[in-house]
């Protein structure tokens, strides 16, 4: 049995000093910056564990008195903690609320939901929502919600489908435009919302995990979703199920091209597929976000509370994911 003693000596040594090095700079390296190669793509989905992981890692060193590979553990936390809120929304606190007009927004996945244990009802109640979309709405679906809600949400929008790519918009406030654009045969639902002062764009999208073909990817789907909101002017929300973390290449790259913040300010560590996001752009500030959760406090969806600025900042030049723009 090895003693506290040998394992000093063992991670004291050079070349263990240079191999455990080595890993911790590509561990970092491919979370951070992962190739396109669907290993390593998923594998990054995991950074804040790895965070926690690294500063753990400097804990053991310290005990051990490595003082250099606790420094390179440390060094290696701090760059992922950083990349992860450079992604995220950089404020640390919510902005003040003022008179300004508000919108509360709330984005759910069906296939999330216990149809036995859920009281939609109930949790909308608490969500004082306006507007809430519902990703994967199929018939079955519809023949409750439709029906439950029908009265506090007037005005409704909806693709019926039996595949997973049916949604639904139910809002208390009027739709003064529905349009449907498309990446190959998967919609995307924008609709604009009258809001007091300054009507607001609100874009409904659903990526899959797998595309109904091959040749079919999420990231010429993010480039038609950026295409379309580069050419709206007026406020603009952009919310849904991506399928993608939100610190990962491609959803980085979206927030930069389309000029959008992401309503996050951290994510969870307890929470292995953060894939559902709320974006917004600059004529706008997040004043609440939240995530929902059923009794047995499984994920269900999220919620955010949206006002018009009281002035605009002009150009949106927050580079995110980047560590080289801060």
């Amino acid at each position: 049995m090895r003693t506290n003693g040998d394992l000093k000596n063992i991670l004291s040594h050079k070349l263990t000093q240079i191999i455990s090095t080595i890993i911790i700079g590509l561990a970092v390296l491919l979370t951070l910056y992962p190739p396109k190669i669907d290993f390593f793509q998923k594998t990054a989905e995991f950074a804040p564990q790895l965070m926690f992981g690294m500063l753990l890692g400097s804990f053991i060193f310290l005990i051990f008195n490595q003082t250099r590979l606790m420094f390179i553990s440390l060094m290696a936390t701090g760059l992922i903690a950083f990349y992860l809120k450079m992604a995220s929304n950089t404020n640390f606190m919510y902005p003040d609320t003022t008179m300004l007009p508000k919108m509360r927004v709330v984005n759910f996945n069906l296939s999330s939901f216990n149809r036995q244990t859920i009281n939609l009802d109930s949790i909308l109640n608490t969500q004082d929502a306006d507007l809430v979309c519902f990703q994967e709405y199929t018939p079955d679906w519809d023949a409750m919600i439709s029906k439950e809600l029908k009265s506090s949400f007037p005005y409704a929008h909806k693709m019926v489908k039996a595949d997973p790519f049916g949604m639904a918009l139910y809002s208390k406030k009027k739709f003064n435009d529905i349009r449907t654009f498309y990446y190959e045969k998967v919609p995307n639902i924008h609709i604009l919302i009258e809001n007091e002062m300054e009507d607001i764009n609100v874009i409904c999208s659903y990526m899959p995990i797998v595309y109904p073909k091959p040749e079919m990817n999420q990231l010429e789907h993010l480039n038609v979703l950026t295409d379309h909101i580069q050419k709206l002017k007026k406020p603009v929300i952009s919310l849904g199920d991506f399928n993608m973390v939100y610190w990962s290449p491609p959803l980085t790259e979206f927030m930069n091209r389309a000029q959008l913040d992401n309503s996050r300010r951290s994510g969870s560590p307890l929470r292995l597929k953060i894939y559902d996001h709320i974006f917004y752009s600059d004529y706008l500030e997040c004043v609440q976000f939240n995530e929902i959760q059923d009794k047995q406090k499984n994920h269900i969806g999220i919620a955010g509370t949206y006002q018009l600025k009281s002035h605009l900042s002009g150009a949106h030049s927050k580079k995110i994911g980047s560590l080289s723009n801060f």
